[in-house]
């Protein structure tokens, strides 16, 4: 197939496009002008998120655009996917499991975004009445990138033990990042049209992934975080345990990599 790779620069999107490229399909990615170089292999299509009028033509003519790249704000956001949208590629499009509420959830449960992700399920609904495709990842790890070493394994660094944020025992679905561009794989080209898969290996109390990064954990006061992290201090207190079964099922997508304590304590 011929694949537009939106993010294909970035660090979920990388590595969806060399997956998407070793499977032997026809991969482009979208270049923002001035943005950082790509892979000599892929097509490099001019266009820019945060120009959402140049999203429609640079999309056009593909048998998939899987949209891997980060949000931006929910006007922004919104504009872009419907951009997407017109250009009549099918679209993947990516939200999070923060447009679901606390507690159980599975991929038919309904939306209760945090306010962090408010703007996403009118996203996700666009997408759906087109036939296009959603997922949505838990926190991503693995080679060196995402929340987990971005964010938390510099604040164990800066003070010394590790940190979790509000009260423990909080629970937060979570997935590494090879496993995940292998869902993305398996949905774009198995995938029944409509559909909503979560990409999902296990979920983990964030004080444990705070303990295995540095040798013990300490609460940091919501209040505190707050002041430095904004809205993504109280998603980080949304206890969720988030289940793919129906994603494994269907696609057969079994991930690899099912212990996030045991990758960071390697």
């Amino acid at each position: 197939m011929k694949i537009l790779i939106i993010g294909a620069s970035g660090y979920i999107g990388s590595h969806v496009a060399a997956v998407t490229a070793g499977a032997g399909h026809q991969v482009s990615a979208l270049h923002r002008p001035g943005g950082a170089p790509l892979p000599r292999q892929y097509t490099a299509v001019t266009g820019d998120l945060a120009e959402p009028g140049s999203l429609t033509a640079a999309a056009a003519g593909y048998d998939r655009v899987i949209h891997a790249g980060p949000p931006i704000e929910d006007d922004t956001d919104r504009a872009g996917a419907e951009a997407l949208l017109a250009s009549g590629s099918p679209l993947l499009y990516t939200t999070g499991a923060a447009v679901l509420g606390a507690g159980a959830q599975d991929e038919d449960s309904p939306a209760d975004p945090h306010p962090i992700a408010a703007g996403r399920p009118a996203i996700e609904q666009s997408v759906l009445r087109s036939g296009g495709w959603v997922i949505r990842p838990g926190m991503v790890y693995g080679d060196g990138g995402g929340l987990v070493h971005g964010l938390l394994t510099a604040i164990a660094a800066e003070r010394g033990t590790g940190v979790y944020i509000g009260p423990p025992g909080t629970r937060w679905p979570v997935v590494h990042v090879d496993d995940l561009a292998a869902l993305y794989l398996a949905v774009a080209t198995r995938a029944a049209p409509s559909t909503i898969w979560h990409g999902v290996s296990e979920t983990i109390r964030l004080d444990a992934i705070a303990t295995a990064l540095g040798g013990g954990a300490v609460s940091w006061p919501a209040s505190e975080a707050r002041a430095e992290l904004g809205l993504l201090a109280d998603l980080f207190t949304r206890d969720q345990d988030v289940s793919s079964g129906k994603t494994r099922a269907v696609l057969d997508w079994t991930p690899a990599r099912t212990s996030i304590l045991k990758y960071l304590t390697a």
